[in-house]
């Protein structure tokens, strides 16, 4: 099966119907965390109040497992500045609240600064790679099977790889992807791609995922180079640099939360 999309508009204002293609790695009936934080930054790049505002920090929390469902989006503006816009947004499921972002958007400087660019140098383009399909779903349609990854340094089952992500169908149907929507379902991946233990005796579930940019991705692609460690108190990390084809764009950092199945 091709993959479609993750989400389907609903008639009511900001509710959306999940796809089996959220599906992730620990639950038949829950979403992978990218689809519903991506979610969440499409509603807040539509409430900015200026198209020169650019958001360069997305912090998730995940309160709670998001069922494969319907669900309700809402933002709310904490701060409307000249050069600094802050929301919070919500993912609801009837009255349970499931996730929280809080973005921080910046005005682009209308002037170009004279400033050097650091430009990403012998990492092998990504269709020169072979696909790699994750190995730990529970059902072949899902996230895994949305996304297209390309290993290019390391591979599964080490803390410390690179790797080349992009999502192979659109967040809503009929509607492209931002670059910001794409690093977002990218940057939850990390902590799959570095693996920080042996999924046939744990699971490492993300509690948080906090995204920092310096500038919006450029193509398809996102480029990743994560690091996971794992703690015996059960508390893990995972570390990944963002970057596209032209060279760095942010950092993404994921709270791990490590339990023996």
């Amino acid at each position: 099966m091709e993959p479609t999309f993750f989400y389907q508009p609903e008639e009511e204002v900001d509710c959306f119907r999940a796809t089996a293609w959220t599906r992730g790695p620990w639950s038949l009936d829950h979403q992978h965390g990218g689809p519903p934080a991506a979610l969440l930054a499409r509603a807040v790049e539509k409430t900015l109040s200026r198209q020169d505002f650019s958001v360069v920090r997305v912090t998730v929390d995940f309160l709670r497992p998001i069922p494969i469902d319907r669900v309700r989006v809402e933002v709310e503006p904490i701060k409307l500045g000249r050069t600094v816009e802050c929301h919070t947004a919500r993912l609801w499921r009837g009255n349970t609240l499931l996730l929280v972002a809080r973005t921080l958007a910046q005005c682009c400087s209308k002037q170009v600064l004279a400033l050097p660019i650091e430009v990403s140098v012998g990492v092998p383009a990504p269709e020169t790679v072979k696909s790699y399909v994750f190995p730990f779903f529970l059902d072949p349609v899902g996230y895994q099977a949305a996304v297209d990854v390309r290993y290019v340094r390391g591979s599964w089952g080490q803390q410390e790889v690179t790797c080349w992500l992009r999502q192979r169908c659109p967040l809503l149907v009929g509607e492209e992807p931002t670059p910001l929507q794409r690093i977002l379902i990218a940057a939850d991946a990390g902590h799959g791609l570095a693996v920080p233990v042996d999924p046939k005796s744990y699971t490492f579930l993300n509690a948080d995922l906090s995204v920092h940019l310096v500038r919006p991705l450029c193509g398809e692609w996102v480029g990743m180079q994560s690091q996971s460690v794992a703690d015996p108190s059960g508390v893990g990390l995972c570390q990944t640099e963002l970057g596209d084809t032209l060279g760095p764009v942010g950092q993404g950092v994921q709270s791990l939360v490590i339990r023996r199945r």
